[in-house]
């Protein structure tokens, strides 16, 4: 599982994974001191979010990340990917990352054409970037931002966070220094989003993750886990 180093949980996707016998591992992609394990050593990989953009190209963790998750993929790994994660994904099939028209940042309703695979939700979006699927790529929801979550061969992306609740989005609040600035620069307040999504429990946003955990699992052709896998986090 990679995340990066500035985003310190991820929520109610760990107990999805523990709760099915996984080990997980968690890797800090932007730390270019510890080095990336084998993908073949792994049975699945969780991408997960990044205040950077895949675009930014003068990153080189970006690059590091990219060449590590192209092993994984020609490894016949399956990748779920999260917000930067689902980016990353549609980028390594050819797809585009650019700049959205429009950012969504709170809950959200999607428009989801599969919805046994990914549910209308609400799910917690915070993003402005948009993703262009690649053409080999089915879209499976979309907003009026643009693509939520498609799904190529055994991968899957979704651009919002399901691993959302309301003690994760506390946690992850107060980690980030200029989370009141940015809010501010997209005409939003601190209190006020944190107070609406406040609505949700954690009990509710930990079933809703798990299932379309489970659904990516399922498709990709992931019972349980096969082997060992080394490592922990908590």
């Amino acid at each position: 599982m990679t995340e990066e180093n500035r985003l310190p949980s991820l929520g109610t996707l760990l107990p999805a994974l523990r709760r099915r016998g996984f080990e997980v591992t968690v890797v800090a992609a932007d730390d270019e001191a510890v080095p990336m394990p084998r993908p073949d050593d792994y049975q699945v990989l969780v991408v997960m979010g990044s205040h950077d953009s895949v675009y930014d190209d003068h990153l080189v963790w970006i690059a590091r990340e990219r060449d590590y998750l192209l092993g994984a993929v020609d490894a016949g790994i399956p990748v779920f990917g999260v917000c930067f994660g689902a980016q990353m994904l549609a980028h390594l099939f050819g797809g585009t990352v650019q700049r959205g028209e429009l950012s969504e940042h709170g809950l959200t309703v999607i428009d989801t054409r599969d919805p046994d695979l990914v549910g209308a939700g609400p799910w917690l979006e915070f993003h402005h970037d948009a993703i262009t699927a690649p053409a080999s790529a089915d879209v499976v929801a979309t907003t009026a931002a643009g693509v939520q979550a498609f799904t190529v061969g055994p991968h899957m992306g979704v651009q919002f966070h399901p691993e959302a609740s309301p003690a994760w989005l506390r946690a992850w609040s107060s980690s980030i220094p200029d989370m009141e600035s940015y809010l501010a620069s997209h005409g939003l307040d601190l209190a006020s989003f944190t107070e609406s999504v406040g609505g949700d429990t954690d009990i509710s946003a930990a079933v809703e993750c798990d299932v379309l955990f489970g659904r990516f699992l399922e498709r990709a052709g992931i019972a349980r886990p096969s082997r060992p896998m080394p490592g922990s986090a908590d």
